[in-house]
């Protein structure tokens, strides 16, 4: 005999909005399984009762074994295959290889009740889970769209959120939380950011649905992608310090960058690469390294300024802390205080393959050590020296003021491009 699953989501109001069919899965089963909120929806059940406490795996594990040879129902949220418990039991079902039946009957997602409490269309909202999930990264994801659902939880509930979003300065937007969408505790209000990040967490119940509506916030706080060097804090009267913006939008076209990517930089001084880096990387990770202590501020202000908190700012003298970063997709080296070898190396052994990694030399010593270590190691590269000037004012004319020749070395890892 072989079983079966009958996969049900349920509302915060139980059996009211469940449909006949799911109500007739639920009467035919021989067993029901279920959160203990759940389980209470059915007090007439005369069946065997199977709670869920904690440890998901075991406990889909057992489900799995006991839907080899009776039919059973799980109940899970709304709809369990929206950031529920659907995706990982049909997983399990087939890595289990059997012929068990599996049939989902979905309600209503808390996203799609939230934005009809709220009077938000839902055809183009964005939803970002913060379910055991890092908030690092929330600010630079919220610059990719108008309309966003919030899942959260007890760690990062709303008031965490909303306080997180104050220090980014992400103030204009439209905060409207819903909580126990559809049950008789059913509570929908409407804060500015600042409203909520100053409200008391015991004042929020722990099932909720955060949604941010954009009002006059500007992306990036106003600031392009590619942004002119006067954007940008820049230590002095070291000349700045700084990628001029000319050659930084060719370092990272040439990064060739995706939406997920891992890029470090290393020796990031006022950090401008690896700020534009993680605006292009918007889902992914960007490392900054600088061993300067008079740069850490400054990288910080531009980091905050910028609305990159995928970015992260390691304060070491690279190679060291290299092999504590997660495997990058590119990288590039604007300095490396005498440890290019070992950095070099470290990173080749660490790209992923087609990846990119670009080094940039200013003096005539560097591109002789560059060329030579690029060649001696046979790797696949090119070398491209830029030049850019601009425009500066001369009493009633205008001129071209130079700046700096700069050589890059683009290294390409052997392997599939990225």
């Amino acid at each position: 005999m072989t079983g079966s699953i009958t996969l049900i989501g349920i509302g915060d109001d139980g059996c009211l909005s469940l449909t006949s069919r799911a109500m007739n899965a639920v009467a035919q089963a021989e067993l029901l399984a279920g959160a203990t909120r759940h389980l209470h929806f059915f007090p007439q059940f005369s069946g065997e009762k199977l709670e869920f406490i904690s440890g998901l795996n075991d406990y889909l594990s057992k489900l799995i074994e006991v839907a080899k040879t009776r039919d059973i129902c799980v109940l899970a949220s709304g709809d369990p295959l929206f950031f529920g418990i659907g995706k990982r039991l049909l997983t399990m079902v087939a890595a289990a290889g059997t012929n068990i039946d599996v049939e989902v009957i979905t309600s209503p997602s808390s996203v799609q009740l939230a934005c009809a409490k709220a009077l938000m269309p839902s055809d183009d909202i964005k939803v970002i889970s913060l379910h055991c999930r890092p908030m690092a990264g929330l600010v630079t994801r919220i610059q990719q769209g108008d309309n966003f659902a919030l899942m959260t939880d007890n760690e990062h509930n709303p008031v965490v959120i909303a306080q997180y979003l104050l220090d980014y300065d992400e103030t204009q937007w439209r905060l409207v939380l819903c909580e126990h969408l559809g049950g008789i505790k059913e509570r929908i209000r409407e804060f500015s950011v600042a409203e909520l990040a100053g409200t008391s967490t015991e004042d929020i119940e722990s099932l909720n649905v955060l949604l941010l509506q954009r009002q006059e916030q500007p992306y990036w706080g106003g600031l392009a992608m590619h942004c002119p060097d006067s954007s940008y804090e820049v230590l002095t009267p070291l000349n700045g310090l700084i990628t001029k913006a000319n050659i930084r939008a060719v370092v990272v076209a040439r990064l060739a960058l995706t939406p997920k990517s891992v890029m470090w930089d290393i020796g990031s001084a006022s950090g401008s690469i690896a700020i534009e880096a993680a605006k292009q990387a918007w889902d992914g990770s960007v490392y900054a390294l600088e061993c300067n202590p008079e740069c850490v501020p400054v990288i910080q202000q531009n980091k905050q300024g910028h609305r990159v908190d995928n970015l992260t700012l390691i304060e070491t003298k690279a190679p060291l802390g290299l092999a504590d970063l997660p495997a990058p997709d590119a990288v590039f080296v604007g300095g490396s205080r005498g440890q290019i070898k070992g950095i070099v190396a470290e990173v080749m052994s660490r790209l992923t393959p087609g990846g990119k990694l670009i080094l940039s030399a200013v003096t005539l010593d560097s591109v002789s050590e560059f060329f030579e270590l690029c060649k001696s190691n046979k790797y696949i590269y090119e070398v491209m020296m830029l030049q850019s000037s601009v425009s500066q004012p001369l009493a009633h004319y205008q001129r071209y003021q130079a700046e700096n020749p700069i050589h890059l070395f683009v290294i390409t890892k052997e392997g599939n491009n990225t």
